[in-house]
């Protein structure tokens, strides 16, 4: 790494505890948070005291005439999460840590959350901002892949193991 990248590197990660000790809540909450952010994906934490999961929810913007677009990010920090109202089945290939194999899931389409808090970090890659902020809803209702990865990082909470088929069950058509 350079000089000038690890200097950028630690501003960051100093604009990082600021920003965390801003907020009324203990600084590894915001685990799955800073994970999402620079690794991608969608995380979970378990202490004695607090839950937490962050999941991304991807939007493309794109300009047909310019031929220009890009991809913001909302990433959802849910700080003791709870699955309410689940609604409808999608059958879905996933893959989860140690799994080997992605396995066949049963995810409903549409839930809502419930929490204590919500906080939002919006990612605008052409502005090279990142917009946090804490959501006065305690409860919001998602569908399709996101819904899919609440429901994923919340079993992770329970400690539950992620259960499906295996891949190795399908068959190739021609």
């Amino acid at each position: 790494m350079s000089i000038e990248n690890l200097k950028k590197a630690i501003d960051f990660t100093s604009a990082e505890k600021k920003l965390i000790s801003s907020f009324d809540m203990p600084a590894d909450a915001f685990i799955p948070l800073l994970l999402s952010l620079r690794d991608g994906g969608d995380w979970s934490y378990s202490a004695e005291n607090i839950k937490t999961i962050a999941v991304i929810d991807k939007t493309t913007v794109y300009d047909d005439e310019k031929k220009l677009g890009y991809s913001f990010e909302e990433i959802y920090l849910f700080v003791n999460p709870v699955l309410k109202d689940e609604e409808g089945t999608v059958h879905r290939l996933e893959k989860c840590g140690e799994e080997t194999i992605r396995l066949l899931v049963r995810r409903s389409y549409r839930v809502r959350v419930v929490c204590d808090r919500i906080i939002k970090a919006t990612v605008h890659p052409l502005k090279k901002e990142i917009k946090v902020e804490e959501l006065a809803e305690r409860e919001l209702v998602f569908e399709g892949s996101t819904a899919f990865d609440i429901a994923h990082e919340i079993e992770h909470l329970k400690k539950k193991e992620i259960k499906g088929e295996s891949l190795w069950g399908f068959k190739f058509l021609k």
